[in-house]
């Protein structure tokens, strides 16, 4: 029963961040932005919180021994929503009302390519996946709520970013271009591709660990909480998107492209 709350508790919490996100629309129509910027930055927030109730179900799963294929198709329906739908919606929002794009058509395209590459990623690792998740040290592609992480923190930050660096016409026609392209579109090919990414909390937390590496992490969330949370937040998921692409570049360089992009698309 526990396992499952929390699984559903994912789900609220990527519905409750499309509300956000419809409330939002209805305020920067009637041109309350402060107030819309608001809705859309407690979106962002109710995606990082499913992040951590899919983090948990599946924990206290093991742990009661109460681990089911319901649960995980639960798992990953409820993942479809908040890690698929709710960031391409954001994504989609972001592009048309904070930076005022003029192409709704394309906003959509990509908002939409995003949402079905996250599909087709957990499809992918409900099929390929066959060992326990305690034993994971990597994943194939990029998990879908890390390209979530990267659209919730860009709305948990947009308001603050936008306030100290504000962006002319031209400015926010590139930024759109590159939400569109760079984020929506390149977050997908990185969902679907089979670049490794490493599964972080199973390589360095899960066991036994020396205690200078628990020392390190104790001076890494030292140092992180000298500078606002929301930035920090962004530069985790951001490192962590790139991360997998720049693990790659060797294999790059010491084979050819045309026998290596092959094999991360296959």
């Amino acid at each position: 029963m526990l396992p499952t709350m929390l699984t559903l508790g994912n789900l609220v919490s990527g519905v409750l961040a499309l509300s956000y996100m419809t409330d939002s629309a209805g305020l920067f129509a009637l041109g309350k932005a402060a107030e819309a910027a608001h809705k859309i930055e407690l979106a962002g927030w109710l995606i990082v919180l499913g992040m951590v109730f899919d983090a948990l179900d599946g924990r206290v799963a093991r742990l009661t021994r109460t681990t089911t294929e319901f649960g995980g198709a639960l798992d990953s329906l409820a993942d479809v929503v908040s890690f698929g739908v709710a960031p391409a919606l954001l994504g989609k929002i972001l592009v048309e009302q904070t930076l005022g794009s003029a192409a709704p058509k394309l906003a959509f395209v990509t908002a939409a390519f995003f949402a079905v590459c996250a599909t087709l990623r957990l499809a992918r690792y409900n099929v390929e996946h066959d060992e326990p998740d305690q034993a994971v040290r990597h994943f194939v592609g990029l998990p879908t709520p890390g390209a979530a992480g990267v659209l919730a923190a860009l709305a948990i930050c947009h308001h603050t970013l936008l306030t100290e660096f504000p962006l002319g016409e031209a400015q926010r026609a590139v930024a759109a271009n590159i939400l569109r392209f760079g984020v929506l579109i390149g977050l997908g090919l990185l969902m679907v591709s089979r670049v490794p990414y490493m599964h972080f909390a199973n390589r360095f937390l899960a066991g036994k660990r020396p205690i200078g590496r628990v020392a390190l992490v104790v001076l890494v969330i030292a140092l992180a909480m000298h500078f606002p949370r929301e930035y920090v937040l962004g530069a985790i998921f951001l490192l962590y998107a790139i991360s997998g692409p720049i693990a790659v570049l060797p294999r790059l360089l010491r084979r050819k492209k045309e026998d290596v992009l092959p094999e991360l698309f296959e």
